[in-house]
C-alpha cells in the first residue's frame, strides 16, 4: 500500500490557471428557455458576441440601435464570446427585470387613482369619513365616471350594507372597479331580477308558454313565438302571419260622397252632372207658374 505521502503526490490537482467555474442560471423555465434557444443557434456552446442579436431572436426579443448595444454590453464580458450559461443569467434577468418594472407600473397607476377617489370622496363627504349612500351617485360624478343606476344599486349593496359608504371601502372598491380588477357589473342594462332565482324561473316559464306549439298555432319565423290561428302578426315582434289571407279590395261600386266625382260625373250636395247637365242637390218641385211636360202652369 501507498503511504499518505505518495497518495497525496497522486490526488489530481486543480489547474491553478484554470478559470473559476461558471455560475449557473439556475433551473428555472426562463433559464431553460435561453439554453435550448441558445442550442438552436450553435450548439457548440459558445457564440461570438457579434451573433448576440440572432440569440435575442431564438428567444423572442428584439432590440435595435442604442438599446440593442446597450443590452449587448450586459451579457459580453470583454472576451468577445458568449457562452450558454452567460446568455441564460441575461435571459433570466432580463425577464425579472421587465416583470418587476411592469408590477411597478401597475402599482403607480393604482396609487394615482387611489388618490383620485380620497379627493372626491373628500369633497363630498365635506372632510368626513363617510357619506349615506344617497350620496353614491356625487361621488362617481366628482370622479368624472358614467353613473349607472343599476349596476351601482348592486354595488351599495356590498359596499353600503348599513347606508353608509365608508372612505377606505370607497377608495378601494373603486381602485378595483375602475382598472377592471373587481366583479363586472357593466352591464347596465341588467336589473335585479338577475340575481332572483324566483324571477328567472317565472320568466323562463314565461318564454315556454310562448314557444310551446298549440293547436292550430303558427310559429314566427323572426323570434319563434307561437301565436293564435287567427292573428294576423305575432304578439312579440308584430311580424305578418305569412298564412293571414290578404285584405279584400274596395269595391267599385261605393257610392260617392257628397262633392265627389263618381261615375256618373261631378257631384255637388247630393246632384251630378250627367246627360241631362249640370245638377246642385236634390231636383227642387216646380215653383206655381212654372212650364212643366204638359205646357203652362199657373
Amino acid at each position: 500500500p501507498k503511504s499518505p505521502q505518495e497518495q497525496w503526490d497522486a490526488a489530481p490537482r486543480a489547474d491553478p490557471d484554470a478559470p473559476p467555474p461558471e455560475p449557473s442560471a439556475g433551473d428555472s423555465a426562463e433559464a431553460a428557455k435561453a439554453r435550448s434557444a441558445f442550442d438552436e443557434v450553435d450548439s457548440s456552446g459558445v457564440v461570438p458576441v457579434d451573433r448576440f442579436e440572432d440569440l435575442l431572436d431564438s428567444v423572442g426579443e428584439g432590440f435595435h440601435g442604442d438599446e440593442l448595444e446597450a443590452q449587448r454590453a450586459k451579457v459580453d464580458d470583454g472576451s468577445g464570446k458568449i457562452s450558454r450559461e452567460a446568455f441564460a443569467r441575461y435571459y433570466v434577468a432580463l425577464v425579472e427585470n421587465a416583470d418587476a418594472s411592469d408590477d411597478s407600473g401597475d402599482e403607480e397607476e393604482r396609487e394615482e387613482e387611489r388618490g383620485n377617489a380620497r379627493e372626491a370622496f373628500d369633497t363630498v363627504a365635506d372632510g368626513k369619513t363617510e357619506v349615506p349612500s344617497s350620496k353614491f351617485q356625487a361621488l362617481m360624478e366628482a370622479l368624472g365616471t358614467t353613473y349607472c343606476e343599476e349596476e351601482h344599486r348592486r354595488t351599495l349593496r356590498k359596499l353600503a350594507p348599513g347606508g353608509t359608504v365608508q372612505r377606505d371601502a370607497f377608495v378601494e372598491w373603486y381602485v378595483d372597479w375602475v382598472l377592471g380588477d373587481g366583479d363586472s357589473d357593466d352591464d347596465c342594462t341588467a336589473t335585479d331580477d338577475d340575481d332572483d332565482p324566483a324571477a328567472e324561473s317565472k320568466a323562463a316559464a314565461t318564454w315556454a308558454s310562448l314557444t310551446t306549439a298549440k293547436e292550430g298555432s303558427w310559429k314566427c319565423e323572426v323570434c319563434d313565438v307561437r301565436n293564435d290561428k287567427g292573428a294576423a302578426a305575432c304578439a312579440a315582434c308584430e311580424t305578418p302571419n305569412p298564412a293571414a289571407p290578404p285584405k279584400a279590395a274596395a269595391s267599385g261600386n261605393a257610392v260617392s260622397a257628397p262633392g265627389s266625382v263618381g261615375p256618373g260625373g261631378f257631384s255637388f250636395g247630393g246632384g251630378s252632372v250627367g246627360a241631362g247637365g249640370f245638377s246642385f242637390g236634390a231636383p227642387a218641385p216646380a215653383p206655381a207658374g212654372s212650364i212643366g211636360a204638359g205646357g203652362f202652369s199657373f
